[in-house]
């Protein structure tokens, strides 16, 4: 088996395009995780990394399974180190938001393992590429990366995506501090805020997508001094769409419901409330986190957040 895969590793960098390109094909094979041609292929991640980014620009079945061997080998956290440099991650942004990739949410499911390590998530959080015209007047990868989430759901920018997967990609930039800031404040090219963008899938039927949202949202309430802004009508508003997920089709007392966010008033039989237990306890944390400062219980107290914790508790 070793021998077969080093030759296959030698016509992946072959000059011939038709040749890396049958390579590929075979090499995809070997990257099931859990197997023992997973392991030996592990071993060999530094020769053949940059020729299978290579494969990714050429023909969209070989480009495909280029994509999916990586996607299966940065399972393993020990080959994710090998793409944190500038030029990689660079390269990678730009499968995702050129138009029509055949393979942009391959590279999402990618970069997704990616941003599990530290290097990955501190390059990405300060990459510059260039401005993606219709999609974002920006430079930033995580402007662009933002953006294509928000234009291109539903396969709305490239028929071949949905950009799902961009969503656990947020929720790992925002286990850091300059991540959970990045989304908190305002951009330079557009004025808004980047969590008020992706807030609103909190109830979209994808599970990966709103999942993703909803660890974003829980991450950024660690930043207590953002908690004003992040319970701000005005400014953030994000406290709806926390609440929204964990709402039923319950009636409430008059008194109770008029100080509840409009957002969450009459939301009537058809409603229902998060299937998914693990993104409930998610969204239960982000309420913990923002009574951990005084104006965070008061606005929580005010908008009557119990009275909705009652109702899913019973």
């Amino acid at each position: 088996m070793e021998e077969q895969l080093n030759e296959l590793i030698d016509f992946l960098a072959s000059p011939r395009s038709d040749v890396r390109q049958m390579a590929a094909g075979y090499v995809v094979g070997f990257s099931q995780p859990g197997t023992e041609s997973f392991d030996l292929l592990r071993s060999k991640a530094e020769k053949i990394v940059r020729p299978l980014l290579v494969v990714c620009h050429e023909t969209p079945l070989a480009a495909n399974s280029a994509a999916t061997t990586l996607v299966n080998l940065t399972s393993d956290a020990s080959v994710c180190r090998l793409f944190a440099d500038e030029d990689t991650l660079a390269m990678i942004v730009g499968l995702i938001t050129l138009p029509n990739s055949i393979i942009a949410d391959p590279a999402c499911m990618l970069l997704s393992n990616l941003t599990k390590i530290d290097p990955v998530c501190r390059i990405l959080a300060s990459l510059s590429i260039g401005e993606i015209p219709g999609i974002c007047n920006s430079p930033m990868a995580m402007d662009q990366l933002t953006d294509v989430f928000v234009k291109g759901m539903d396969k709305k920018y490239n028929r071949h995506a949905k950009f799902s997967f961009l969503a656990s990609v947020f929720a790992d930039m925002t286990n850091y501090s300059f991540g959970r800031r990045y989304f908190l404040e305002r951009t330079t090219y557009d004025g808004k805020l980047p969590i008020t963008k992706i807030m609103v899938f909190s109830e979209y039927p994808d599970l990966i997508r709103r999942g993703g949202v909803d660890s974003t949202m829980k991450n950024v309430c660690f930043e207590k001094d953002k908690h004003r802004d992040i319970l701000d009508p005005e400014e953030t508003n994000m406290l709806p769409y926390i609440l929204l997920p964990l709402c039923g089709p319950e009636e409430y007392d008059i008194d109770e419901m008029e100080a509840m966010p409009e957002e969450v008033q009459l939301l009537g039989e058809e409603k229902r409330r998060e299937r998914d237990p693990k993104l409930r306890a998610c969204l239960l944390e982000a309420l913990n986190l923002l009574c951990t400062t005084y104006f965070g219980r008061q606005t929580l107290r005010q908008k009557m957040v119990y009275p909705i914790l009652r109702e899913m508790h019973k």
